[in-house]
């Protein structure tokens, strides 16, 4: 949802998100007569990097977001405390942190360093401003301001203009308006620094492809891209993330961290369908690996 440092604001905005079954997994895995204890995050990826095959990092990183197929929806994952700190959790996502995640993962691959330090390290270049952790203001908040960051930065390109998308204008100010329910709401300096934030990234040029025109320009969109879907709701930019996924119809999907079901899921209808009903949902912005 989200970027996921919205998540809690937007559950009780978001008319889609309907309690539903949770897929349950076991915490011990079944091995002759012993149990095995759950891997931790660092055996997690390892195991995740041998096994993942691709022919392009696009291919590559789709391949391993499928891998975590079934994996828990878990909101808040990288509130912590007062001290900001890099987190990694490889077991439960939000939406956002299922996409850098992965992206993290699929650039760690198309280097010779593929070390989990590594991972680590592109995780952070991704989360934060200039990939320093320097505070909860250095972590890049808004899905727009991710994509423009590491446009400028080249781990990705925004295609969304190239797509036929039309300029996208908006005050970005959701997070410091709502700031009573954020866990620093008491830190009205914090807050000054987030609305300073708020207003660069309010002065930057996007664009989004309207969801009514998603079906007539889904070809043009490969696996892997990465999706942000936009919203009508004031002062805030995108409500969702995931991943493009073309399925045997060959119509386009999204692979995402559903808050609907509670975990890592395909979308059960194409996107621009998937979409259409959405109506605090209005379109789409795209990102493609650029390495």
């Amino acid at each position: 949802m989200e970027k996921n440092k919205l998540i809690k604001l937007l559950s009780n905005l978001a008319s889609a998100t309907k309690p539903c079954k949770v897929f349950l997994f076991s915490s011990l895995i079944v091995c002759g007569s012993s149990f095995q204890q759950p891997l931790n995050d660092e055996e997690i990826y390892e195991k995740k990097i041998q096994n993942a095959q691709g022919k392009s990092l696009g291919e590559y990183t789709l391949n391993i977001a499928k891998s975590f197929l079934n994996r828990p929806y878990k909101a808040y994952t990288l509130e912590t405390g007062s001290d900001e700190k890099l987190t990694v959790n490889l077991k439960e996502f939000d939406c956002s942190t299922f996409v850098e995640t992965c992206v993290a993962m699929g650039l760690t691959y198309n280097k010779n360093d593929i070390s989990f330090n590594k991972f680590k390290n592109y995780i952070k270049k991704l989360r934060y401003y200039n990939g320093h952790v320097k505070g909860y203001d250095s972590r890049i908040h808004y899905f727009s301001d991710w994509i423009y960051v590491h446009n400028q930065d080249g781990l990705l390109e925004d295609i969304t203009q190239n797509l036929g998308g039309i300029p996208y204008t908006k005050n970005i100010n959701f997070l410091s308006t709502h700031w009573n329910t954020n866990p620093h709401a008491d830190d009205s300096a914090l807050q000054e620094k987030i609305r300073t934030v708020e207003e660069k990234i309010s002065q930057q040029k996007f664009y989004f492809i309207p969801k009514a025109k998603i079906r007539s320009i889904e070809d043009k969109i490969m696996n892997g891209d990465v999706i942000g879907i936009t919203t009508n709701i004031d002062g805030l930019d995108i409500t969702h993330e995931g991943f493009a996924i073309r399925l045997q119809d060959k119509r386009l999907y999204l692979l995402h961290a559903s808050s609907e079901f509670k975990r890592v899921m395909v979308s059960e209808r194409p996107l621009a369908e998937y979409m259409s009903p959405k109506k605090n949902q209005t379109g789409i912005m795209v990102a493609r690996f650029k390495l």
